[in-house]
């Protein structure tokens, strides 16, 4: 028999057709599969089973057969056992088990709630609560420091956690003092509500003649004024969380308020007061700021005050001061890279190099902003770590049959990104540095450029730097820097921040596109070129690109052509950028640190040292992160011209 020539047109035809054919059965299955979800939603489990034979072989079928036994979770069905054998280790059986705890612990069966809270790899808060309860009842010493450690942070505690720390307490697991200090740290983080729920599992009397508590957290000044000099231990506390209260929203205010009623306090609850008076003006850059640090000695406070304490001396150049508070901050904040950096600079301004030197060295050649900064301080350049070997057709194809990656590929060609990002997330989980590298270049080859910087910015060992800091849309991306003459590497360092590369990126309050630029925005920048914008523009690449470069530059021109300035008020606007300057020349990391939004203090420090890597990459050379980030001049009456538009 004689076989098709494979370049005649009869067997291009034939495969064409083929490959038509079974993109339209995969199109109808993923048809079939949404119409599923949609009413596993609305409840209505018997469309969802008609459905279920036509979807037995598509990638996401284990969360339809999930969805069917929904109605089982009120028992020990030997299906759902089943269930979670086969898919042991993958998303649907920890989602599925995590359901059926929640179940089990609303039935009071407890002891299967003990056996399969063991087994789960992630639990969400309210199921590591349902999970330790039995645990601490049974007297587990590990389950009691797990509680303990949940009821110290002073985070939000679902109402499972409620059942776990009224155990505790009834227990003698938590006492008097562990109660006010979580109270007072939830008033300090802006949480009345929790620090309310947390004084009635104390089960302690907070009733007095000048109003309790209720005062205390809705009038404080009228509070503090009927108290005067706190007669017990209870009210000291109340005294103390008052002015915490007070603290957070007019801490101006309570610096003569604590010279008034902070006598009768003990040392360490004048001292927490003091610290979250020295956070909230740390953040207004109010020059007393200073001596509430000092004032706040080296009580223990929220992570957010701990570091303002830092930020405060180190805007005042006061390096005694910042070696002496970061030398106070407990584990593990005192190892992360800011405070390693920053303590290394504070011995080198007492001229102790070889302990400055020693803590450079703990985090050189990481590849994040202070690395850099360490690395440079040490005498050298940020560079690249030797290019891993290319990962073979063979690792790419494994991956690419791993389940968990199939089902995130599944999601995102069904426009379900956010579920794609948690199932791609989950499916890297234990992955060595070959399958990561193979997964970014799997999710590259699917155009889904944020999976795949995900993917390669875990590796430990072997590294592309090509995969972390790809260069997408250059065909768009390098003409217009060109034409508004700004640093690629730059524009490529924000671009990587703002949107990772998703095109239809949108952010919560409204930003667009690669470049997230604001509907606003947009508009503004569009007049000024004489564009006029359609709907959807913002998501085009090559209008938003025109439009955030533009803006970019625009933003540069108006402060001091400096991209640190620039690079803050792409994020929260220009009049903030130079708000934030100081009455004197600072140092653009010392600028950079002490910028008073968390969300632009991480964007401007990750933006500028995006910019060195893509300029190594890029170029083969690596810039000095510490010129690039300069000296930021003093505050100028002068205006801009510039609008306030984010």
């Amino acid at each position: 028999m004689l076989m098709p020539d494979p370049s005649s047109k009869f067997l291009r035809v034939a495969l064409l057709a083929v490959a038509l054919c079974g993109a339209s059965v995969a199109a109808a299955q993923d048809a079939t599969y949404l119409s599923a979800r949609e009413a596993a939603k609305n409840g209505q489990l018997n469309k969802v089973e008609q459905l279920y034979p036509q979807l037995k072989q598509h990638e996401l079928v284990p969360y339809v057969e999930s969805w069917l036994l929904k109605p089982q979770l009120n028992t020990d069905a030997p299906e759902i056992q089943a269930f979670l054998k086969k898919y042991d280790g993958e998303r649907p059986a920890e989602l599925l088990r995590a359901d059926w705890i929640r179940a089990q612990a609303k039935q009071g069966n407890w002891m299967l709630v003990a056996q399969q809270g063991a087994l789960m790899l992630q639990p969400e808060p309210d199921v590591q609560c349902y999970s330790l309860l039995p645990r601490i009842n049974n007297g587990d010493s590990a389950a009691k420091e797990q509680g303990r450690m949940l009821w110290a942070t002073g985070a939000d505690s679902p109402e499972a956690c409620q059942a776990l720390f009224d155990a505790m307490w009834s227990n003698g697991d938590l006492k008097a003092s562990d109660g006010w200090l979580r109270a007072r740290r939830q008033v300090a983080l802006n949480k009345p509500g929790q620090a309310r729920q947390t004084l009635t599992v104390m089960r302690v009397n907070v009733n007095d003649a000048a109003g309790g508590l209720d005062s205390v957290l809705n009038r404080p000044v009228i509070y503090l004024e009927r108290v005067g000099t706190p007669n017990d231990d209870t009210q000291k506390e109340l005294v103390t969380l008052a002015l915490v209260r007070m603290a957070r929203t007019e801490p101006t205010s309570t610096l003569s308020a604590i010279k008034r009623f902070g006598s009768g306090l003990d040392r360490a609850q004048q001292e927490y007061v003091w610290g979250i008076i020295a956070w909230q003006l740390g953040i207004q850059h109010s020059p007393e700021a200073l001596d509430a640090v000092k004032r706040s000695g080296t009580v223990v406070l929220p992570d957010d005050a701990e570091a303002w304490r830092v930020r405060v001396a180190l805007r005042s150049q006061d390096w005694g001061l910042v070696k002496k508070t970061i030398e106070a901050m407990p584990e593990p904040m005192i190892s992360s890279p800011e405070w390693v950096y920053w303590l290394g600079r504070a011995y080198k301004a007492q001229g102790r190099d070889s302990a400055a030197d020693e803590q450079f060295q703990k985090i050189a050649g990481q590849p994040n902003f202070y690395g850099v900064l360490a690395t440079e301080e040490l005498g050298q350049r940020a560079k690249l770590p030797t290019q891993a070997k290319p990962t073979t057709p063979e690792e790419i194809r494994a991956v690419e049959k791993q389940p968990g990656i199939r089902r995130a590929l599944a999601m995102y060609r069904l426009d379900l990104r956010p579920e794609g990002v948690k199932e791609w997330s989950w499916a890297l989980r234990g992955m060595s540095d070959r399958q990561l590298l193979a997964a970014a270049e799997v999710a590259q080859k699917n155009q889904i450029i944020d999976r795949s910087i995900s993917a390669a910015d875990r590796t430990k060992d072997e590294h592309n730097y090509r995969l972390r800091f790809p260069t997408p849309y250059a065909d768009k991306i390098m003409p217009h820097s060109d034409r508004q003459n700004l640093d690629k590497a730059w524009v490529y360092g924000l671009m990587r921040q703002e949107s990772r590369f998703v095109t239809n990126a949108k952010s919560n309050v409204g930003a667009a596109g690669l470049m997230q630029v604001m509907p606003a925005t947009g508009k503004w920048v569009a007049n000024k070129l004489g564009v006029k914008l359609a709907p959807g523009d913002l998501h085009n690449p090559d209008t938003n690109v025109m439009l955030g470069t533009t803006y970019m530059r625009l933003v540069l021109e108006s402060l001091d052509n400096h991209p640190v300035l620039a690079s803050a008020a792409y994020n929260a606007g220009p009049g903030r950028a130079r708000k934030w300057r100081d009455v004197k020349p600072l140092e653009g990391a010392i600028y950079a640190e002490t910028i008073p939004f968390s969300e632009t203090r991480d964007y401007v420090k990750k933006v500028m040292s995006n910019a060195v890597f893509y300029q190594t990459v890029m170029t083969g050379s690596s810039p000095s992160l510490k010129i690039m980030l300069g000296t930021i001049g003093p505050k100028s009456s002068q205006s801009s011209g510039m609008p306030d538009l984010p």
